[in-house]
């Protein structure tokens, strides 16, 4: 049992080299192109661009309060090294090793991993429209509720002998991952009219590709341990349920199993704009004749990710609402494969292996949220600030919960050149400090810039990139000849 815990961890942290951050400057620009519907589908009428192509993005995060690595056995350039293995060290009880330690925190503790790489996308703004085709492959991982007593048998296994012959209460614990890619096609509206203020509404509908996940929610439960052989379970609501590419009974890989989850999500927004100048009448003849619409501050409100896929195929789902007693090695059992697992639940529960088993598909809602931008422009050489709002609803049964964020950005913005320093509230709870920077096409930056320093202990990382090609507005509403003006060479950034 304790080998599947060691293997859970070390997977964790190896793949969020390749994890979601919010990207603060990635999405709130004037220049953010059609990255920009990752937080409003609307806010492809705010952007200086009137094309957009996306060529490769990716957004990374990671962050827990239950574990870490120790600065001086891990680094983030370790994982460029394919020979290296993290050093196993003993956990103080028993014979048994662990690659992580832990902070032995007395509240609940969460583990949030997600993944974003930002496939080849494109946007186009005419007037009062404008439409966009993005791609991308998405991951994400949430461990909510986790108890103190949990997260000791997690880190130092079941012969952690101060928790034997207690009664310990789990409420609402809940373990939800997927992988899936999605293809979707978003389209904004502004509406015309030469006022000193505009709105814009938009949406997108995605197609969703499921590859895999899983979900585990314990709505009560109370246990005991009584040796490291024997835990009492009594009075328990939990459901497992899981859809894998992989065979359940020898662990091995179905790569036709790959793609069997199905299902649809949209997001929804709008923006408002308060504008420094009437705006003008929306009629351009030409793309490159738009103008750019200065505002003296925006505020923009989107719901995101409402849906979910539905697996079919290669599908199970469990429940164990009961009470029971498993007896036997809990630290040496053998499992080697996710049946094997399964069925020995199932059969302390209810005394067959097969009897826990309630259906044979599988449903994972997205992490639904609700996105809040607020712009000021200073009109002061070029300086904006923005705060965003993410809030992730807290969905019942299996259902990923996107982590709640609040961050404050000062900015310094041009066609050419953009710098930003995010202050992130990770959870309402942590301040995490971050800077970003755009030149030209590329751009680079961390809301949490500590975390790649490696002078701490490695709990966390954030980081993300974007390449574009772009073509900025021109101003023709200026006494230049519109042929000049598109006519004249424009950088693509």
């Amino acid at each position: 049992m304790k080998y599947w815990i060691g293997i859970a961890v070390v997977f964790c942290i190896h793949i969020n080299g390749f994890a979601q951050g919010e990207a603060s400057g990635s999405y709130v620009s004037n220049y953010a192109g059609v990255n920009a519907v990752q937080l409003n589908p609307s806010a492809l009428h705010n952007q200086k661009v009137w094309l957009s192509v996306n060529l490769l993005g990716a957004n990374l995060f990671l962050n827990t309060d239950f574990a870490y690595l120790d600065k001086d056995e891990f680094k983030l350039t370790d994982l460029l090294n394919p020979n290296y293995v993290l050093p196993a060290h003993s956990t103080g009880y028993g014979v048994e090793e662990r690659f992580f330690y832990s902070y032995d925190s007395e509240q609940n503790t969460s583990f949030n991993q997600s993944l974003h790489i930002l496939g080849p996308s494109a946007m186009l703004a005419f007037n009062q429209h404008a439409i966009a085709i993005t791609s991308g492959l998405r991951a994400e991982t949430n461990l909510r509720n986790l108890t103190p007593d949990l997260a000791n048998i997690l880190a130092y296994g079941f012969s952690y002998f101060p928790q034997y012959l207690h009664d310990f209460q789990i409420n609402d614990f809940s373990g939800t991952s997927l992988a899936w890619a999605e293809i979707g096609i978003s389209y904004a509206y502004r509406i015309d009219r030469e006022k000193f203020d505009n709105w814009s509404f938009g949406f997108s509908l995605k197609k969703l590709i499921g590859i895999g996940g899983g979900y585990l929610n314990v709505s009560k439960s109370t246990y005991s341990l009584i040796d490291s052989k024997t835990i009492n379970v009594a009075n328990q609501v939990a459901e497992l349920g899981f859809a894998l590419p992989i065979d359940y009974n020898t662990n091995a890989f179905l790569p036709d199993e790959l793609k069997n989850g199905r299902g649809w999500a949209m997001d929804i927004g709008f923006t408002y704009q308060n504008l420094i100048r009437r705006q003008p009448k929306l009629n351009a003849n030409k793309f490159c004749e738009q103008p750019n619409i200065d505002y003296k501050y925006r505020l923009g409100v989107a719901l995101l990710d409402i849906g979910g896929i539905d697996f079919k195929q290669n599908a199970q789902t469990h429940d164990f609402s009961s009470s029971a007693q498993a007896t036997g090695d809990l630290n040496d059992a053998i499992l080697e494969s996710v049946n094997q697992v399964v069925q020995l639940i199932s059969e302390e529960f209810y005394g067959s292996t097969s009897a826990s088993l309630v259906s044979n598909s599988m449903h994972i809602a997205l992490p639904m949220s609700l996105s809040a931008q607020f712009d000021y422009n200073t009109q002061w050489h070029h300086f904006y600030w923005n705060t965003s709002l993410i809030y992730g609803f807290p969905l019942k049964g299996g259902a990923l919960r996107r982590p709640s964020k609040l961050s404050i950005a000062p900015r310094y913005e041009t066609k050419m050149l953009e710098i930003g320093v995010p202050l992130s509230i990770y959870q309402f709870q942590k301040p995490y400090l971050g800077i970003y920077a755009r030149y030209g096409p590329f751009l680079i930056g961390s809301d949490w810039f500590s975390s790649l320093l490696g002078n701490k202990n490695f709990n966390g990382l954030d980081l993300y990139f974007s390449l574009k090609f772009q073509l900025a507005n021109q101003n023709c509403t200026s006494k230049r000849r519109i042929s000049d003006a598109c006519s004249k060479k424009i950088m693509g950034f």
